[in-house]
């Protein structure tokens, strides 16, 4: 019952964002000028942004697919490859709909099991796929913050702080990541210091249930981490389709923008500021981060949209990007779960 009454409320608080956002965007301008922007622009250019969302998802079903492969017993060939479609369908829409993401990994984990996928295996498959996405977005939007430094000193409307503090919060999961790879030891007496400290401010009341939840969890990861090191070629395989995953994904505003025949600003630069958008954003522990994916978008990404077309602009990128992803993603599920007659426990 919990469950139910937490997802009805993600999904309240999303579409009560997307009528906020409207009303907002929007209140200065009827609807005629809206109709008006929006049929003057390159159709061509949204087509290309619609279907660099389902290479995005292709590209992430092609990673669970090896995953798995590697990880289980299960052979290569389409029912594998259906699977991971659906691991990958399903995922998105929990991901999409629950603060931090936080409720893909348990469906998906569910998904897995479902077909005689042990527990430990699917866990494995799962983090190995984060460890691999989170290690790539970081050091990704790292060398393009030096590479293009200049672009991201320039800003200058408050929106530096915000980058700042999300590249720091993801460089410290990545170093997070790099100690249980290599000093589970160090991460395990820091982690031991912050939890004694925050019992003595009150903040916490069991620390030993707490650091025996830790320690579970980095062993977890170890053990992940452990079976990616065994094999460096598969795992630069893997970082490689990564790496053009996220470009696939960051590449859509620039789509985007060009269906606005704008051609002032180019490809790498909008990856960039993509790149930053997506490193602010990604803590904000709001479902789909609702509310700070729009702010952020206007404060790093408006100043290269006419004032008259901003409101357009944001609309349609997040429309492509996020809401068009919840739509699909959760028809997707509805579907799967109907016909085979199996309804998840999640839904």
């Amino acid at each position: 019952m919990l469950k139910k009454y937490k997802k009805s409320f993600s999904m309240a608080f999303i579409i009560l964002s997307a009528l906020v956002m409207l009303v907002i965007l929007f209140k200065d301008d009827d609807l005629f000028n809206l109709f008006e922007i929006i049929n003057k622009i390159n159709k061509v250019y949204i087509i290309i942004a619609l279907a660099f969302i389902f290479i995005f998802w292709l590209l992430e079903a092609a990673m669970i697919y090896l995953l798995i492969t590697k990880f289980t017993e299960h052979k290569r060939g389409l029912g594998t490859f259906w699977l991971a479609v659906k691991v990958t369908m399903i995922g998105q829409y929990y991901s999409n709909i629950t603060p931090l993401a936080s409720g893909g990994q348990p469906v998906q984990l569910y998904v897995l099991k479902d077909s005689d996928i042990s527990l430990s295996n699917g866990t494995a498959i799962l983090i190995s796929k984060f460890l691999l996405f989170q290690i790539g977005v970081t050091i990704y939007s790292l060398l393009l913050a030096v590479y293009k430094i200049k672009l991201l000193t320039n800003i200058n409307n408050g929106a530096s702080a915000f980058i700042i503090t999300g590249l720091t919060i993801n460089t410290v999961m990545l170093s997070a990541i790099v100690l249980i790879a290599f000093n589970q030891q160090v991460l395990l007496k820091l982690c031991s210091f912050f939890l004694n400290l925050l019992y003595k401010l009150h903040i916490v009341k069991d620390v030993n249930k707490l650091m025996n939840k830790t320690e579970r969890f980095i062993s977890e990861y170890k053990d992940s981490i452990s079976k990616l090191k065994e094999d460096y070629s598969y795992t630069t395989k893997m970082f490689v389709i990564t790496v053009i995953q996220i470009t696939v994904f960051f590449s859509i505003t620039y789509f985007v923008y060009k269906s606005f025949n704008l051609n002032e600003s180019n490809i790498i630069d909008i990856i960039c500021l993509q790149s930053f958008l997506y490193m602010a954003v990604s803590f904000i522990p709001t479902p789909g981060t609702a509310g700070a994916s729009e702010i952020g978008f206007v404060l790093l990404l408006g100043h290269l949209f006419p004032s008259n077309i901003i409101s357009t602009a944001l609309l349609l990128w997040r429309g492509i990007s996020f809401y068009f992803s919840l739509v699909f993603s959760g028809l997707f599920s509805f579907a799967v779960t109907t016909l085979s007659k199996k309804k998840i426990a999640f839904l």
